[in-house]
């Protein structure tokens, strides 16, 4: 923590208020200790040991009671919010943040947020940060995140709106213009886990049943999938704290004598007889400011060695086992410290100059560059795999904007920490995904004429082509798996069927264009190794295809359904009882709550008294009227009725009674009635399962 402190005595102090958090609260404290002096907490009559935990820890100056209480129905987060800035007036801080219990700073993000507010912070002002979902108890999060205003300067009378639910804990008399973006982020771990989001969506169901305050909760309950998911990187050192345009376009000044501007990052994978060469490329680059080359090595040949005898500038780090490209460029990412980073390929070598131009590109203001590749393998097999894999990067194609996310990239380092790295499970098109993310974010591209890289493909036999290229076609369908199957099935119409189908023409096609309007020479070369261009071309249709096709958990519901599921499982048994479950297909995740009281209508509650469950149009009917109710559109229903003969808890649909249940469903004699079909009730039973063992 820094030692340079405001003349108040608590200079920063935190709000929280909280309720039945005991869990969470140690790892709070570690969290916010780093960044404030004091904290004024609210205990909203928790039923746990949250109150006692407030009570004996050294940074609460004030704690707050409100008497116990039952339904979120009655949760008033406006007026708990502003008690606590009553009470904060006590301890005449300088600036007030609100932090959640289950929200944390990373070190480096809480180091510097607390440095800002006491030298630089403009006071009169309020600052918003990036609110980060994690995932997996913190380990990973999901790049999507929302704009939260927590922090501002404080003066006496100051008051929060009096909206009950989802403000911003902003001081009314602080304007909007002057409410400023800032570069730090806010980690939030209240849907880090299937359970954690199902908890979160009923306590919102109960507290705004009327949807006042929001019109849409369902999205609390998407489970982001593990391609979906990024390794947190910590905040890079010396970031600026203040977003702006330079922020944004890393038009940022040079670095100092010892600072790289550039890092050069190599991955290889037992690369031993090409290595020496690549790295002698990029180490002998002639760049006017300072850079630094990393080798990222996860064979298990002599690679690392090799380099680190021939090359001791290098930086070589060594993974424990073979990873995948997008593993290890984020593992180079990890301890780079260019404001820009570069890809160089193990199977690359870079003409002189290359560098430098790519530098100056950044320099300009772009996020991306990329720029124009030679062949470097002459057989036959070599030739075809460049047209198939460097057909968007011929040399003599003109430097310009693009429109498009393009391949081969250089990037700004911070906007790619900001979309979370590379994924780290695909075999190829890792960069694919990340130049995507970048353009969805407003980033610009530019080509760069003058910037060439020698590629020399693998492919030197008709086997290895092949492989190569059935494996890249594997990629491709990894990646419309990932894109497509959130919100729609892959084969979902005839359609994205013939979309499919036309990729091989299409791409051959587009190949065709590419030599045409910028090949010049290379279009003989184009013609002597064309019938080898389409083998290949259709060895890659066949890989997506594979990989599309290829058996894996919930497949049937991502190629003809949505594979994550939420349920709705009402009891007719005896008292009309209900749970939501959350079932993801693919991950054999599950979890349920029972539902609160008054969360069914009484419509519905009056329609369950008579409903015929056999009567599939009036099933329907029933699930349609609860995915207006609750607000989720892709809701499934299953009416039970247990036999007394089954063993079951009052009230509460246990997991081995609604495994019988959905087995039932699939017999004659059925038990529950669904408006699934029976092939998704079989993989609802096996996630189930699952999740019990």
């Amino acid at each position: 923590m820094s030692t340079e402190r405001g003349t108040a005595a608590y200079p920063i102090v935190a709000l929280l208020p909280v309720r039945n958090a005991e869990a969470d609260l140690a790892g709070y404290f570690a969290s916010i200790e780093r960044v404030c002096d004091a904290v004024v907490a609210l205990d909203d009559g928790s039923s746990d040991r949250t109150a006692e935990i407030l009570a004996a820890h050294p940074l609460v100056k004030v704690l707050l009671r409100n008497p116990p209480r039952g339904p979120h129905e009655r949760w008033d987060d406006s007026a708990n919010r502003n008690r606590l800035l009553r009470a904060a007036e006590d301890l005449q801080p300088e600036w007030i943040i609100s932090v959640d219990a289950d929200e944390r700073f990373d070190e480096r993000d809480a180091i510097d947020l607390r440095r800002f507010l006491l030298t630089d912070a403009l006071p009169g002002c309020a600052y918003g940060m990036r609110h980060v979902p994690m995932w997996d108890d913190g380990r990973t999060f999901e790049p999507n995140y929302d704009w939260i205003y927590r922090i501002f300067s404080y003066e006496p009378g100051q008051r929060f709106s009096a909206a009950r639910l989802h403000f911003a804990p902003v001081p009314t008399s602080i304007p909007r213009t002057f409410w400023i973006e800032t570069t730090l982020r806010l980690q939030h771990l209240g849907e880090a886990t299937p359970q954690r989001r199902l908890t979160r969506f009923l306590k919102y169901l109960e507290a705004d049943p009327d949807r006042r305050y929001e019109a849409d909760y369902s999205h609390i309950l998407r489970i982001p999938g593990p391609e979906e998911r990024r390794i947190w990187l910590s905040r890079p050192p010396g970031m600026p704290v203040l977003r702006s345009e330079a922020t944004d376009r890393l038009v940022l000044p040079s670095g100092d004598d010892e600072t790289p501007v550039l890092s050069a990052i190599v991955i290889a994978q037992n690369n031993e007889a090409t290595i020496v060469e690549t790295m002698r490329s990029v180490v002998e680059q002639g760049v006017s400011e300072p850079f630094e080359v990393i080798l990222v090595s996860s064979g298990s040949d002599r690679t690392a060695t090799l380099v680190r005898e021939r090359f001791p500038s290098v930086r070589v780090v060594e993974l424990p086992r073979p990873v995948l490209p997008g593993a290890a460029r984020n593992a180079g990412l990890a301890v780079a410290r260019g404001l820009y980073v570069s890809f160089p390929g193990s199977h690359v070598s870079l003409p002189p100059g290359s560098l430098e131009a790519r530098l100056r590109a950044h320099r300009q203001g772009y996020a991306m560059v990329t720029g124009t590749t030679l062949n470097g393998n002459s057989t036959p097999w070599g030739w075809a795999a460049y047209f198939l894999d460097q057909h968007e990067s011929l040399p003599g194609l003109p430097s310009m904007e693009l429109s498009a996310a393009p391949i081969h990239c250089s990037y700004a380092r911070l906007p790619l920490i900001e979309v979370g790295g590379f994924p780290e499970d695909v075999r190829n098109g890792e960069d694919t995904s990340v130049n995507r993310a970048l353009r969805a974010r407003g980033y610009v591209a530019w080509r760069e004429g003058t910037i060439q890289l020698i590629h020399r493909s693998p492919s030197r036999t008709a086997w290895h082509f092949l492989r190569h290229q059935f494996r890249r076609g594997r990629g491709w369908g990894t990646l419309i798996l990932r894109d497509r199957y959130r919100d729609q099935p892959v084969l979902a119409d005839r359609e994205a069927i013939g979309r499919l189908l036309s990729m091989l023409p299409n791409r051959l096609a587009r190949i065709e264009r590419q030599i045409r309007r910028h090949g010049g020479s290379l279009a003989i070369e184009y013609a002597n190794v064309r019938p080898l261009v389409a083998l290949g071309a259709a060895a890659g249709a066949l890989g997506m295809w594979a990989e599309l096709l290829r058996p894996m958990p919930g497949k049937m519901s991502v190629l003809f359904d949505i594979p994550d599921k939420v349920i709705v499982v009402i009891d007719l048994s005896s008292a009309v009882s209900a749970s939501l479950w959350c079932i993801s297909l693919t991950r054999n995740e599950t979890a349920e709550a029972l539902l609160p009281d008054g969360a069914l209508p009484e419509a519905v509650l009056e329609w369950l008294q008579r409903i015929d469950a056999r009567d599939g149009a009036e099933l329907l009917a029933l699930r349609d009227e609860l995915r207006a109710h609750l607000g989720i559109p892709t809701l499934e229903v299953a009416i039970a009725q247990y036999p007394e003969h089954l063993e079951r808890k009052p009230g509460v649909l246990g997991r081995l009674s609604l495994l019988r249940v959905w087995e039932g469903s699939l017999g004659n004699g059925a038990l529950v009635r669904t408006t699934m079909p029976r092939w998704l009730a079989g993989g609802v039973i096996r996630a189930t399962r699952t999740t019990r063992r």
